[in-house]
């Protein structure tokens, strides 16, 4: 028979008595060998420790680097288990630890601090679901931790009597660890050997966790050097490791995979298995009966990736008490709240393709998508539909797209969709606001303004709209009693400019028509205001050049409507005034610029064809006058003015003969004009065509 030193792993002789390597004593392991009392790593029943103190009644078991024995305190006669720090490849002479050759003594010091380092940190876990620690020491060259002994029976046993725990009772029992955990958790620590085998439920039906040799104290987030222990059924993948994250995700991938066996009655498949191709069966496979939300919780806990996993403790219990988040979608949130809006993205996408059917998070990664790409946002808007019917918030979203694009009418059917099937979500009624407003539906956009403030009344959008919904409505007062309450509260919270430019606007206009005297410096003071803040704000320089060009300060008004930053995109009142201004200056090119602009821009201008065609008459291009003036009556029938100067173009054009080309056409207009006239009570511009024609020995 070969003869081992377990001192040093040197081959004796079989008949040494003495280690021809190391100088150990091989005769106390034959003497314990042949009386067979109890194992040579073990203690022997009835030895004292601590100076009597305890007295050891037998071994329960051994695992990872320590050896934990039933015993009594002498000092209460209380029951208590006693867990002996005991080195891989260490033996016993007597009661005494043999350290192996391998372990410097400054190494074989460290151990025992930390192994009674780890003892004072549990000790602080106090909690009806964790075993208590109350005592530790040195003696026999190592360390021992003192702990109650737990009367009951392992969940492992459990499950060997019953082939499978009934899954309320499972949940009940993991709610009672993971509350146990958070305790754990708070304290710095990691478990590292969460498993049935570890977990007993007393005479309470109270599960406690036991065993914790293999605890470690961690840095959340830190990835340091981790030893490779723990069973690997129920270990995450970073715990094999030589360098893993430390964070309380590894506890509950163990909890998890605790779950999955006593739920299904079969070990989970080693995270080091599902690597490559993940295998693990879901639980709901095995037992159809198991309710989604469970199965989900368990797969969730036992995600390959710890930031994957529940965070911690308190997110499982949430989740077990049917209150279930995944955590990616979770870590997304904060993202969002980050204001990192591109990971955000990611992150929602990561969740939606590990959980197709995750309705909240399809809704959510549209939301953030219409502040990056509107057109993404489109079609996941168009799947969060598909994926969760019931919530308004993604027809919203297409409502909101539909605004912005000015398919008013879209846009209209989706919000109130969307207002009917989620009526409290505020952003919804701000929009579909905006949408009946411009729909001309003001005293129901005034309805669904006021209803977003109530849901909100930090909403500074709704309180904008408000302004605007009043000044469509000509209720100058109320323009101006909302436009400045809304100034005001965004200067208070110092954001959203881009309401607060369009938002003087309305009440630029309202104090304008508001002012009853000639005296009032309201509209002045508001225009330097506004200028002060906002130098480019296009609506103030072209109000200002309006209010100036209605002085006929004509250059001062042509100086103001030539800062409008972006000329390109002047609104059409813009550029007729300004075509008004050119006019007046004799800039008779320029003004036909910019009434061509405004008609290519704003297709059917009455106003815009009138001016255009009537300056084209000025300089003699009498067939573009023509089309320009017909265009202006096509677009407003009731356009006096423009049949009065198309009769006056008209006249101008002559065929080959040196004859009027279109008389029938110039009849009618100067007719129709005479009779629009009439009805627009202009007797004066009536009698002055009809006077004309009379001297001409015409009759109308």
């Amino acid at each position: 028979m070969d003869n081992f030193c377990p001192a040093c792993s040197a081959l004796n002789p079989p008949t040494a008595t003495m280690c021809q390597a190391c100088g150990f004593d091989l005769s106390t392991l034959q003497d314990n060998e042949e009386s067979g009392s109890h194992s040579l790593l073990h203690l022997a029943p009835q030895t004292s420790l601590k100076h009597g103190r305890y007295q050891i009644d037998k071994t329960l078991g051994e695992g990872g680097f320590g050896i934990t024995y039933k015993a009594c305190d002498r000092t209460n006669t209380g029951d208590i288990a006693i867990k002996e720090l005991f080195p891989d490849k260490s033996v016993r002479k007597g009661t005494t630890i043999i350290w192996s050759n391998s372990i410097t003594p400054q190494s074989r010091q460290e151990q025992i601090n930390k192994f009674k380092g780890e003892a004072e940190y549990l000790s602080k876990c106090v909690h009806p679901n964790i075993v208590r620690v109350y005592d530790w020491f040195e003696e026999n060259n190592t360390a021992y931790i003192v702990m109650d002994f737990v009367n009951g029976k392992p969940l492992s046993k459990m499950l060997e009597e019953q082939t499978i725990l009934p899954e309320h009772q499972v949940k009940k029992y993991f709610i009672q660890l993971a509350q146990a955990l958070k305790i754990v958790h708070a304290n710095n620590l990691l478990h590292r050997d969460i498993k049935p085998e570890n977990i007993i439920v007393n005479q309470d039906d109270r599960a406690i966790l036991i065993d914790f040799g293999n605890a470690r104290e961690f840095i959340a987030g830190k990835t340091q050097k981790m030893t490779q222990i723990g069973t690997p059924q129920y270990a995450p993948l970073e715990q094999g490791s030589a360098k893993g994250r430390r964070n309380p995700s590894l506890d509950i991938y163990s909890l998890c995979a605790s779950m999955y066996e006593l739920i299904t009655g079969e070990l989970p498949v080693q995270a080091t298995d599902r690597v490559h191709v993940d295998n693990l069966k879901p639980p709901r496979q095995i037992v159809p009966s198991l309710d989604p939300v469970t199965e989900r919780v368990i797969l969730t806990g036992m995600r390959m990736k710890a930031e994957d996993r529940f965070q911690n403790a308190d997110e499982m219990i949430q989740a077990l008490q049917g209150n279930l988040t995944s955590p990616i979608l979770s870590r997304a949130r904060q993202f969002v709240k980050q204001q990192k809006l591109s990971e955000a993205v990611d992150t929602y996408r990561k969740c939606l393709d590990s959980e197709p059917g995750n309705g909240d998070a399809a809704i959510e990664l549209s939301l953030v998508l219409i502040y990056l790409n509107e057109g993404q946002a489109e079609v996941a808007a168009r799947v969060a539909i598909q994926t969760k019917p019931n919530d308004g918030r993604g027809h919203g979203i297409l409502g909101l797209i539909a605004c912005r694009r000015h398919n008013w009418s879209e846009a209209l059917n989706h919000l109130q969709t969307a207002a009917n099937l989620s009526p409290s979500e505020s952003w919804i009624q701000a929009n579909l606001a905006w949408a009946l407003g411009k729909c001309d539906r003001w005293s129901e956009a005034e309805t669904a303004a006021t209803r977003a403030i109530e849901l909100d009344n930090q909403s500074l959008f709704a309180m904008g709209l408000q302004a605007w919904i009043a000044a469509n409505q000509q209720q100058w007062k109320s323009t101006i009693r909302y436009g400045r309450s809304t100034l005001f509260k965004s200067k208070q919270l110092n954001h959203r400019q881009d309401i607060r430019i369009w938002v003087y606007s309305c009440l630029l206009v309202a104090l304008d028509k508001a002012v009853v005297t000639q005296k009032s410096t309201d509209v002045e003071r508001c225009l330097q205001e506004i200028l002060s803040q906002f130098p480019q704000h296009d609506f103030a320089w072209g109000f200002q050049g309006w209010k100036q060009a209605r002085q006929q300060l004509w250059p001062e008004a042509m100086q103001s409507f030539n800062r409008v930053s972006d000329r390109a995109k002047m609104p059409s009142w813009m550029l007729c005034n300004r075509g008004i201004i050119r006019e007046r200056k004799n800039d008779l090119k320029g003004a036909i610029q910019d009434y061509e602009i405004c008609t290519q821009h704003f297709s059917s201008n009455a106003f815009a064809y009138f001016r255009w065609g009537t300056v084209l008459g000025r300089i003699g291009q009498w067939e573009e006058a023509k089309i320009a003036l017909e265009k202006a009556v096509q677009f407003k029938p009731d356009y006096a003015e423009a049949h009065h100067n198309l009769g006056w173009v008209l006249l101008h054009l002559k065929n080959a003969d040196g004859e009027i080309a279109h008389f029938r056409l110039l009849w009618s207009s100067y007719r129709r004009a005479i009779e629009l006239y009439g009805q627009q009570h202009k007797v004066n511009l009536a009698q002055s065509i009809q006077q004309i024609f009379h001297s001409a020995g015409v009759q109308l």
